[in-house]
């Protein structure tokens, strides 16, 4: 029987654009948590935005190197840079950094939004903003060959592959979602399992919506096949979406 699994490329890890990037992660980082420190959140909100970034990092070091596997994605094998090595994949700090700031940033703006009180059509329109942040900042990973997909990837035209952005993006909202629906219930000591909750979210939300191109990319498919399951993958993206802008509307509603 052929042999489906494609080899991970190897290189080794440019540099500098490695620290250039790491840098630029930990400043986007550390000016949002300087935003929350000093500009009346902390106080009006508490610790809620920190314990997101720790535990959307935490889920960096369970799930990346995982989802890496299955959606052929590489990392340099060797790197200065390293935060630490899993499942064959050398994982470099700006990864759970990055986690922090785009998964946690994103939840915590959807949770805001969504207690706000917003059409399902402002939802709509922050997932596309989202994803485009997200598919340019894995394109910079890619164009500074810091870190790529490879394989028969479908809709990978120009950057990061299209699929990956919208899966990205719905994993920082269902774990909005899901901040919506369990803060009100998590007082004091126990919003200490905010720490958990994205390991959960991001985890069952990747591996749900990649499931189809996560298939197609293991199993030698043909490109046609490949390129729908990339569609189908995205169509379950918007399913997820279209929940959370259902929700949003129904709570504006009642807001009203």
């Amino acid at each position: 029987m052929q042999n489906t699994i494609i080899s991970m490329p190897t290189m080794p890890a440019p540099e500098p654009a490695g620290t250039i990037f790491l840098v630029g992660t930990t400043i986007i980082m550390s000016a949002i948590l300087l935003w929350w420190a000093f500009g009346g959140e902390r106080k009006r909100r508490g610790w809620i935005l920190p314990l997101v970034f720790a535990g959307t990092a935490l889920s960096a070091v369970m799930i990346e190197p995982i989802y890496d596997n299955t959606l052929l994605y590489w990392y340099p094998d060797e790197n200065s840079l390293a935060f630490f090595r899993g499942f064959e994949r050398t994982i470099p700090w700006y990864v759970p950094l990055g986690y922090a700031w785009f998964f946690g940033g994103t939840a915590y703006l959807v949770w805001r939004v969504i207690e706000s009180g917003v059409s399902a059509g402002r939802i709509w329109q922050l997932f596309f903003a989202t994803a485009f942040v997200d598919w340019l900042a894995v394109s910079i990973c890619e164009w500074m060959e810091l870190s790529a997909f490879y394989g028969n990837q479908p809709f990978h035209v120009f950057g990061s592959p299209v699929w990956f952005s919208f899966c990205d993006a719905t994993g920082g909202f269902v774990l909005g979602a899901a901040l919506a629906v369990f803060l009100p219930y998590l007082e004091g000591p126990r919003r200490l399992w905010l720490l958990i909750l994205p390991s959960f979210t991001y985890a069952s939300t990747l591996g749900s919506t990649t499931a189809p191109v996560s298939l197609a990319l293991n199993s030698a498919w043909s490109t046609p096949l490949t390129w729908a399951a990339g569609a189908a993958t995205m169509i379950l993206c918007m399913i997820a979406i279209h929940v959370i802008a259902q929700m949003a509307a129904l709570r504006a509603g009642s807001n009203a």
